[in-house]
C-alpha cells in the first residue's frame, strides 16, 4: 500500500511538471476555510457598508482578488488600513520556486497540543470538546501546493496524528496530548485516513472547478448554517463556481458512504463497519445549486439555495439529475431523494453593523393539500431560521467585532423516510433518507467507524440555540475573543424515525420536545421513550492566539460548560472544564 502512495506521488508530480505554460499569473489556489482571510475580507465589507461578501466558500484566490476590489484603499485607516494590507499582502505572495511551467510551494507545520478536562465519565469523545475535531491540530502537517500553467492548482495535505476514534476515548483521561503514541493514545491510533485535503482546480477570471477533498460552508452563521455547515472534516466532492462583482452560481456534488453499509436492523452498534474487506455499494450523495446576488449599491445581499440528498442502494445514479439548471424538487423522486430549499438575506445598513438571517424549508403544505391537524394527518411541517447582527469596531491599531446570533429548528427538520411513507414502531426502514454526511474511519485496531454529522446546522433538528461573541483582532499578529453559547435541545436526533404526524399518527410536537416517546422510534437509542427533559447547554469560554515570530505561535482556549437534563434525562447533571493550550512551528 505505501509502495502504491508513493508511486501516485511520484507520477502525480511528473504530470504537473510537465506543464509547458508560465505560472506567474497564475491565481487559481484555492484557500483553506482555516484561513483568517475570510474573517479579514468579512470585517473590511462591513466597515464600508457593504452588504457581506460571498458566504459560498471556499474561495479562489481569483475570486478573492476580485472581492477585494471593491474596498477602497483611501478611506482606510488605523486598524482598517493594517488589515487591508494583511489581506493584500496575502494574496500576493509568490510559490517558493518558480520554474519553466510550474509554481511549487509548501508548508511545513508542527504542532504540540494538549488537553486538560475535569469530567472523565461524561465528556469522552472528541463530539464532546467544544473545541471541535477541525480545530484540532495533528502532530505534523506537510501541504504541498503546484501552479502547472495559467489555469490549473493542486493540493494536497500530508499528516500525522491519532484517529477521530481513539482506542480509549479522546477526554478519557484528566490530560492527553495530540502527540502519537503518548497515552491515552496507543500505536494503533495513528492516522491512516489522511489526506483531509487535496483536490485539483482549474479556473479563470471568472470561475473555477475544484475536484476532491475539502471543506465547504454556505453561509453567514457564527454557529453553523442551515444548508451547508463546515463541521464536517472533509466532502469527497466536485464544485464548479462563475463569479462577478454582482453575480455567483455554484454547483456541487458531494458523496458519501450508503446508510445500508452502516445500518442494520436490529444493530447494537450501527455506526461500526466490518473493516476494510467489507463490498461497499450504494450511492449516497449532496448535490446542490447556490445563486448569490448584490443588490441596492452593494448594501444588499440575496442568496437562493436549493439542494437534495440522493440515495439507490442499488449504486444506480439516473444521469439525468445530474441537471444545474433544473428545479430538483421537480424531479418528484421522492423516496430516493430529500430537498432542501433556503434563503438568505445580509444588510448592512450603516458602516460597522451587518444584519442577516436564513431560512430553510424541508416539508410544507401546499395550500389544498392537508395541514398537520388533531383529526387530520400528513407529513410534518419542518422549516430552520437562523438570524444575527455582526459588528465592526475600527480601532487604532486594532479591529473590535462582536456578534449575536439566535438559531431554531423544527423536530424533524433534515429528516425523512426511504421507501416506507407510513411506518410503525416496530416496522419502519432500517434507515432514513437524511441532511446527514458520515465520514468513513478505518483504523487498524478497530477496524471502520463511521462519524456522522449533519451536512446543514451542526446541532441538526429540535434545538433553539443563541450565541454571542465579541474579541479584538490584529490581523497576523494576535487575537482574543469570547463566546457564551446557550441551546436548549429537545428529545428528537439524527435517528429520530420520521413519520406522520396528526390524527391516530405521531404526535404534533414543537421545538425544543421534551418527550421522547412523541416519536415513534429512533435507529441508535432502544432507550429513546425514556428520554423526559429539553436538555440545557451552557458554554463559557475564552480563545486567544499570539504570533511570536514568523515561525513560532501559540494559542489556547479555556470554557465552561454546564448541562441541565444531561442526555435529555430529568434526574442528570454534568459539567465540564475544557482547556486546550498549543504552539506551532512552521517552515
Amino acid at each position: 500500500m505505501r509502495v502504491s502512495r508513493t508511486l501516485a506521488l511520484v507520477l502525480l508530480a511528473a504530470f504537473l511538471v510537465s506543464s509547458p505554460v508560465v505560472a506567474s499569473a497564475n491565481q487559481q489556489k484555492i484557500y483553506s476555510l482555516d484561513s483568517d482571510l475570510y474573517s479579514a475580507l468579512e470585517v473590511l465589507y462591513i466597515s464600508q457598508g457593504l452588504s457581506l461578501p460571498s458566504t459560498t466558500g471556499p474561495y479562489s484566490q481569483s475570486e478573492f482578488a476580485l472581492m477585494l476590489e471593491k474596498i477602497d484603499r483611501s478611506r482606510l485607516d488605523g486598524g482598517l488600513l493594517t488589515t487591508y494590507d494583511y489581506v493584500s499582502g496575502q494574496l500576493g505572495l509568490q510559490p517558493k520556486i518558480q520554474g519553466n511551467g510550474i509554481g511549487m510551494s509548501w508548508n511545513f507545520d508542527t504542532t504540540v497540543e494538549t488537553y486538560t478536562h475535569t469530567d472523565t465519565t461524561n465528556f469522552v469523545g472528541r463530539q464532546e470538546w467544544n473545541r471541535s475535531w477541525n480545530d484540532q491540530k495533528p502532530l505534523l502537517s506537510i501541504g504541498l501546493e503546484t501552479w502547472p500553467g495559467d489555469n490549473f492548482y493542486g493540493y494536497s495535505e500530508f499528516t500525522v496524528g491519532n484517529t477521530y476514534t481513539l482506542e480509549n476515548g479522546f477526554g478519557s483521561t484528566a490530560f492527553s496530548t495530540n502527540i502519537p503514541v503518548v497515552p491515552p493514545a496507543v500505536l494503533m491510533d495513528l492516522d491512516f485516513n489522511m489526506p483531509y485535503r487535496a483536490f485539483v482546480a482549474a479556473g479563470g477570471d471568472h470561475w473555477t472547478f475544484q475536484l476532491g477533498r475539502d471543506r465547504l460552508s454556505w453561509g453567514a452563521g457564527t454557529t453553523g448554517n442551515l444548508m451547508l455547515s463546515d463541521n464536517l472534516k472533509y466532502h469527497n466532492m466536485a464544485r464548479i463556481t462563475t463569479f462577478s462583482d454582482r453575480f455567483k452560481y455554484t454547483f456541487v456534488t458531494s458523496f458519501f458512504p450508503h446508510p445500508s453499509a452502516y445500518y442494520e436492523d436490529g444493530d447494537s452498534s450501527p455506526l461500526t463497519g466490518d473493516g476494510q474487506d467489507e463490498l461497499l455499494n450504494g450511492l449516497y450523495l449532496f448535490m446542490a445549486h447556490r445563486l448569490e446576488w448584490r443588490m441596492f449599491e452593494d448594501k444588499v445581499g440575496l442568496t437562493l439555495t436549493e439542494s437534495i440528498m440522493y440515495q439507490s442502494s442499488e449504486n444506480l445514479l439516473d444521469l439525468r439529475i445530474l441537471n444545474p439548471a433544473m428545479i430538483f424538487h421537480d424531479y418528484y423522486i421522492r423516496s430516493n431523494a430529500n430537498s432542501l430549499l433556503g434563503l438568505e438575506l445580509d444588510y448592512t445598513p450603516i458602516k460597522g453593523l451587518n444584519l442577516y438571517g436564513q431560512m430553510v424549508v424541508d416539508e410544507f403544505s401546499l395550500p389544498g393539500e392537508p395541514v398537520p391537524s388533531a383529526t387530520v394527518s400528513n407529513f410534518p411541517v419542518t422549516f430552520g431560521y437562523l438570524a444575527g447582527v455582526k459588528g465592526v469596531l475600527p480601532l487604532k491599531h486594532l479591529v473590535g467585532y462582536g456578534s449575536l446570533e439566535g438559531a431554531y429548528t423544527d423536530p424533524y427538520l433534515y429528516l425523512r423516510y426511504t421507501t416506507n411513507s407510513s411506518p410503525t414502531s416496530s416496522v419502519h426502514d432500517s434507515y432514513g433518507l437524511n441532511y446527514v454526511g458520515v465520514i468513513r474511519e478505518f483504523t487498524n485496531k478497530m477496524g471502520t467507524h463511521y462519524n456522522p454529522s449533519f451536512l446543514g446546522y451542526p446541532y441538526g433538528n429540535d434545538a433553539v440555540v443563541v450565541n454571542l461573541n465579541a474579541g479584538l483582532r490584529s490581523y497576523g499578529n494576535w487575537n482574543v475573543s469570547g463566546n457564551v453559547f446557550y441551546m436548549a435541545h429537545g428529545t428528537f436526533d439524527m435517528f429520530t424515525i420520521y413519520s406522520e404526524v396528526g390524527d391516530t399518527k405521531a404526535p404534533i410536537v414543537t421545538t425544543p420536545t421534551d418527550d421522547g416517546s412523541s416519536s415513534i422510534g429512533n435507529y441508535n437509542d432502544a432507550t429513546y421513550a425514556t428520554r423526559d427533559a429539553v436538555s440545557h447547554t451552557l458554554v463559557a469560554g475564552v480563545h486567544g492566539s499570539y504570533q511570536l515570530s514568523s515561525m513560532l505561535s501559540l494559542f489556547g482556549q479555556v470554557d465552561f460548560i454546564t448541562i441541565a437534563n444531561y442526555q435529555n434525562h430529568s434526574s442528570r447533571t454534568a459539567g465540564d472544564v475544557q482547556l486546550t493550550f498549543g504552539l506551532t512551528c512552521s517552515i
